[in-house]
């Protein structure tokens, strides 16, 4: 992840605290149920990156002997199916 745990809570204090300063939004729950619910889709975000490539480099497992035979890039196969995958399912990353 590209973010360490304690900076992503410290990121859900800043969000929580900028929502709470803003007239007309109220909580339904307390703080740490929010901010715990905040990390939680941070967290999430952020590994989306990272369940592609894992992904990415299982469904590339397919090409292992072509690509141990010289006859296929690794990169190349690599970018152009991370590529498409984030194309197709309109990731932003």
């Amino acid at each position: 992840m590209k973010l360490s745990a304690p900076k992503i809570e410290a990121l859900a204090d800043q969000l929580l605290d900028a929502l709470a300063d803003i007239d007309g939004v109220l909580f339904q729950d307390d703080d740490t149920a929010l901010r715990s619910a905040i990390t939680h889709v941070i967290t999430d975000e952020l590994m989306v990156e990272e369940r592609l490539d894992a992904e990415v480099h299982k469904m590339l497992q397919a090409y292992k002997y072509e690509i141990t035979m010289g006859r296929l890039s690794y990169d190349d196969l690599y970018r152009k199916l991370r590529n498409k995958l984030i194309a197709e399912r309109r990731l932003v990353l």
